[in-house]
């Protein structure tokens, strides 16, 4: 499918933008009323807090006026012997109903805080996956993918960070298995076959030099991975358990660079280039390969990515901050420049026009009425208006 602007001009970012633009509305909408609702909620557990607080506080201060008061009277009794047995029992009996008072009411207001969280819980985990229904799609612009894969005892956990336009990061989950490559453990020769690597220096039978001991990775087990961009890091293992023989390789797939470490069984990792006969039967190309068809292969998991865990804004977690409106306000920065462009081709000033061209040439109109979209923000108020200010819509 191509996609043209509403004149006819072959559009820059071939996709349905305004599908796009109508869901991050929505989204937009859902995710912002929900924060608005977490606001609201931790607004209570604040004053539940304080409330607490302060009853709690003038419930000692009136103790202590009692107090003071019984101590007085007594010392003005012409009788004080008498009544300072009387005295005693009533401040005792008074400090007890005071300290179970304060116990029973701190129990009830913490049970209504403990509501309220868990209310806060529900709508941060639904507003979770509302972000997940938009950001799993990659709507805008990415930056970097760092993969981190570790073996576990039926396959790999794997995780994705994307880092996007915008210093906006979202870290998802991976669907490994889901992909016939990753069910199940891989090993060296599942890349590349042959790839042999000097671990150790050895004397050979008879001999009095020692030489380097070459190994082949063929049957060494992938047990951790991270993929950065260029920059990879990965373990193989002869065993999956951390006390076996193990490679650890480093490498910028941007250039030859390449760094081998090597641990015996129980051992510590060392750096075989350190030594020199190690270094120089090091065969980086074939390092480099094998590399290049690990990246290959890891690149395979990216459409396999589902549950969103977190979202960041400029590092900052955005449900731990309740920044989910400076997030969508940021989407809609990074938004308003297509925005902008597709209202300039519009025939209409009323609404927003795309063209979509089949294979066969055959061409059909895709809008989105300004109307609608003010529509579906005015339900979130005064930041609805800055979305619709942000992305240029009036």
């Amino acid at each position: 499918m191509k996609y043209l602007f509403g004149d006819s001009t072959e559009s820059p970012l071939q996709i349905d933008f305004l599908g796009l633009l109508d869901n991050f509305i929505d989204t937009s909408v859902r995710a912002i009323t929900l924060e608005n609702t977490v606001f609201d909620l931790k607004e209570n557990i604040r004053d539940r807090r304080n409330l607490k607080n302060s009853v709690l506080d003038e419930m000692d201060a009136f103790l202590l006026t009692v107090e003071n008061a019984i101590a007085g009277a007594v010392s003005r009794s012409k009788e004080q012997e008498t009544i300072l047995k009387y005295a005693e029992k009533s401040r005792g009996f008074l400090k007890n109903f005071i300290e179970e008072g304060k116990t029973k009411f701190s129990g009830e207001i913490f049970q209504e805080i403990a509501e309220f969280e868990k209310k806060v819980d529900e709508s941060d985990e639904e507003n979770r996956k509302t972000l997940e229904s938009f950001f799993i799609s990659d709507p805008i612009p990415i930056i970097n993918k760092k993969y981190t894969l570790q073996a576990t005892k039926d396959g790999y956990s794997s995780k994705v960070m994307v880092d996007c336009e915008g210093e906006i990061s979202c870290a998802f989950e991976i669907a490994s298995s889901e992909i016939p490559f990753w069910d199940g453990h891989v090993k060296a020769f599942d890349f590349v076959r042959g790839v042999e690597i000097p671990a150790r220096m050895k004397k050979p039978f008879l001999k009095k030099e020692l030489v380097p001991d070459i190994v082949s990775m063929d049957d060494y087990l992938l047990s951790d991975l991270v993929l950065s961009g260029k920059e990879l890091e990965v373990v193989f293992r002869k065993r999956l358990d951390t006390t076996s023989e193990r490679f650890r390789l480093k490498m910028n797939l941007g250039d030859l660079a390449v760094e081998v470490y090597h641990a015996e069984e129980n051992g510590v990792e060392k750096n075989i280039q350190a030594v020199p006969e190690l270094k120089e039967a090091l065969n980086a190309f074939r390092l480099r390969e094998l590399g290049e068809k690990i990246v290959e292969q890891v690149s395979s998991l990216h459409p396999k990515k589902q549950r969103l865990e977190a979202i960041y804004l400029n590092g900052k977690d955005v449900f731990e901050e309740n920044i989910v409106f400076e997030l969508m306000q940021k989407v809609a920065e990074i938004f308003a420049p297509t925005v902008a462009e597709i209202k300039k081709r519009s025939p209409s000033e009323e609404e927003l026009s795309l063209k979509a061209e089949d294979e066969t040439g055959k061409r059909s109109e895709i809008y989105l009425n300004k109307s609608q979209i003010k529509e579906k923000l005015g339900a979130i108020k005064e930041k609805g208006n800055k979305l619709l200010e942000t992305l240029g819509i009036n």
